[in-house]
């Protein structure tokens, strides 16, 4: 199963891909050619991923759940606002181009042309980025996609009204009202505010029905910003000090205006302003005000001048709130991300999620894409001597071979954490949960069985990333235990894709090509073509149900299984009929 594939599966399995017309747009378009070629690697990573000036390209869980909730169909006129890096943009037009029955492509068959997607970003550069990938899939070529560099508060009245819109920024209060009015009567508008997700369903021209799904964090909606004359001059009869503030504010603009040259205030703004590559680390001192923070961002390379930084920063009313401390900063980094930073606490509490099947190269990148660390400590923690330190206040390890590191153990699942947290405390954190879920009635099992926890956890693990339903790993643990007992190589694909990345160096984004006879024949432990029995250690870090799926096998007459490019699960009695099967579902 491709790793395009294992995250389809996976957000299937979670309920958060439900409707087939959207199962299908995934599938078809990839969103590794929307990911900056740095990231390549991470493409099918369940998180964000920065694609520059300080925005990211949303999490599939986020976007799948959005699109949910949209419920974009064929035929229908949509409006994406904060378009990015083009993949929400290229999901919606796969879906809005399909023939209503047959669900073939239109810029194939010619027919059911007439849904569109206007997509609006505000960022310049981002724009250009966004049209390149779009038109990957030739949506643009073909009329189906129209892109616009503007303000997205203010909509698209000329193309309005739209069946639906889809915002992929947030705002701080309420949605723009000039959405509400090129919206059609029945329409639907998600988008976020805060950190939660909502749906405002047009019920009439006054009727709106409205809906909250909290839990989200999305970039900022970027607003064309101005200083009105009209405003300025009542507000400056409020009194000296009101009139102070506002002069301020007008200093602080013609500053912004003055040293970015012809880029506008926004643009200039959001756009990193680093001059390294990866991340860095400084130390915030107490006692600094906001001009000596600009001056000390400026000189480690953070930012470009420090008086764009202290204008923002008042601006935005974050000058009295910057904190001390030690903080991490990517090459990413745009300025209001910089201030809400130093705004909030650096021991601030940050929602992760690992997912299912992952092994520790996954998580550690996964890690660093959220800016939780940034050296390779995490993985150095996971190898078999460090490990050890873990065995003593972890009973489930003890019967690990001490060749083995933590692979297998690192239990998948959404964790808090703190910003500044260590590879070590994580990876404590992961342990602790392990020994929680591993309750006593399975570990008394897995000894009533004659099995080792470790035993377990390894089968588990290419479980986990060999099949997906719970039905389907029963039998498939069936298979691979009986064939240990026949003393029949296991042969299982994952262990060879495993292999390659860990011992080759090859990302897993590159593992989704077929296995070939030369790979089969790499001399390894993990090889489970070419050595009999279990490898040499788990593949990956398998969740409960691969775990539960390892300890009760289910018994059926088949010797050999496949899994389809769809993630279905199909098994053989003989070695003909599996050969026959692949020729039928893996032969292109």
């Amino acid at each position: 199963m491709s790793p395009q594939e294992q995250l389809i599966q996976s957000l299937i399995s979670k309920g958060y891909l439900k409707t087939p017309r959207i199962r299908d747009a995934f599938r078809a378009i990839d969103r590794a050619d929307f990911v900056l070629p740095e990231h390549k690697n991470a493409a099918y990573g369940n998180y964000p991923l920065p694609i520059g000036n300080g925005q990211t390209i949303s999490q599939p869980l986020t976007v799948a759940f959005m699109l949910e909730v949209l419920g974009p169909q064929p035929g229908e006129k949509i409006l994406d606002i904060g378009s990015g890096s083009g993949w929400t943009t290229a999901l919606l037009a796969h879906i809005v181009s399909q023939k209503s029955e047959s669900g073939v492509k239109s810029r194939e068959s010619g027919e059911g042309r007439d849904g569109k997607i206007f997509a609006i970003e505000r960022i310049p550069e981002l724009y250009r980025f966004g049209n390149v990938n779009i038109e990957k899939s030739g949506f643009t070529a073909h009329g189906i996609v129209k892109t616009f560099c503007k303000d997205g508060t203010q909509g698209l009245p000329q193309y309005a009204p739209f069946d639906k819109i889809l915002a992929s920024a947030t705002a701080s209060e309420d949605i723009p009202l000039a959405w509400k009015d090129q919206l059609k009567i029945g329409g639907r508008i998600v988008a976020p505010i805060g950190n939660s997700l909502l749906l405002f369903i047009k019920k009439s021209a006054d009727d709106w029905e409205k809906k909250e799904f909290p839990g989200f964090a999305f970039v900022p909606l970027i607003r064309n910003q101005r200083l009105e004359v009209g405003d300025q001059k009542e507000k400056n009869q409020k009194g000296e000090k009101k009139w102070r503030t506002n002069f301020k504010k007008g200093v602080g603009i013609f500053f912004l205006i003055f040293l970015a040259g012809a880029t506008t205030f926004t643009n200039e703004t959001y756009r990193p302003h680093t001059n390294f590559k990866g991340a860095k680390q400084v130390e915030i001192m107490p006692g600094l005000g906001s001009r000596k923070i600009g001056a000390l961002l400026k000189k480690e390379g953070i930012i470009r001048s420090k008086w764009i930084f202290v204008a923002y920063v008042s601006l935005d009313n974050k000058a009295s709130y910057l904190q001390p401390g030690t903080y991490v900063f990517t090459d990413t980094i745009a300025i209001p991300e910089i201030a809400r930073l130093l705004a909030g606490n650096a021991k601030k509490e940050i929602t992760i999620t690992i997912i299912e099947g992952w092994n520790a190269d996954d998580i550690e990148s996964y890690l660093a894409s959220q800016n939780i660390i940034h050296d390779e400590s995490f993985q150095a923690f996971t190898q078999p001597e460090p490990s050890h330190t873990f065995a003593a206040r972890f009973e489930f390890l003890k019967d690990k071979p001490k060749t083995a590191g933590l692979e297998g153990y690192l239990f998948p699942d959404t964790y808090r954490v703190f910003s500044g947290s260590s590879a070590k405390e994580i990876i404590e954190k992961m342990l602790g949960n392990f020994d929680k879920k591993l309750i006593p009635e399975l570990r008394n099992e897995i000894s009533r069985k004659g099995k080792t926890i470790f035993e377990i956890v390894t089968m588990a693990s290419l479980i986990e990333k060999e099949v997906v339903s719970d039905e389907d790993r029963a039998v498939v643990s069936g298979i691979l235990w009986k064939r240990l007992q026949l003393g029949i190589p296991l042969q299982v694909d994952a262990t060879i894709n495993y292999i390659r990345n860990q011992e080759l160096g090859i990302r897993n984004y590159e593992n989704n090509r077929k296995i070939s006879i030369a790979d089969t024949k790499i001399d390894s432990p993990y090889n489970t073509y070419l050595y009999r029995g279990l490898p040499a250690g788990p593949i990956s870090n398998p969740g409960i149900s691969a775990i539960r799926a390892a300890m009760y096998p289910k018994e059926s007459p088949y010797l050999y299984y496949l899994s389809t490019p769809e993630g279905k699960t199909i098994f053989s009695r003989t070695l003909e009929d599996h050969n026959i099967a692949k020729a039928k579902y893996l032969t292109k």
